[in-house]
């Protein structure tokens, strides 16, 4: 999902009657709607969560150029549409080192890892 952020820009409203007219009081309400329905819009994604550990990556409702700054890694990346990057272009797909199994005879051992 692609979204281009743009500002809101206040509505022309329109001069007022001397009397009372009810079509002048509907499109005022309908200016102002679509005023604040951008304003509501525009701050939707201001809530969004900014930061946090690899884990906790947004995976939904993501635009192209919305920042992470991932506290896993220690460094800021960017959502290109396809995966998150860093400032040199990267690809910064995190990495999880499962345990698998532990074998210890004596002084030495082995153990088992899977990086996914």
């Amino acid at each position: 999902m692609s979204v281009i952020l743009r500002s809101s820009k206040a509505p022309n409203l329109l001069v007022a009657p001397v009397d009372y007219d009810q079509r002048y009081q509907d499109q005022l309400n309908n200016a102002l709607r679509l005023y604040f329905n951008q304003v509501d819009n525009f701050t939707a994604f201001l809530g969004q969560t900014i930061s946090g550990t690899s884990q906790q990556r947004p995976a939904v409702d993501l635009y192209i150029g919305q920042m992470y700054f991932d506290t896993s890694l220690g460094i800021p990346i960017w959502w290109d549409g396809a995966s998150w990057v860093d400032a040199t272009g990267l690809e910064n797909t995190p990495v999880f080192v499962t345990t698998t199994g532990v074998k210890a005879v004596g002084r030495t051992g082995t153990v088992t890892v899977v990086i996914t």
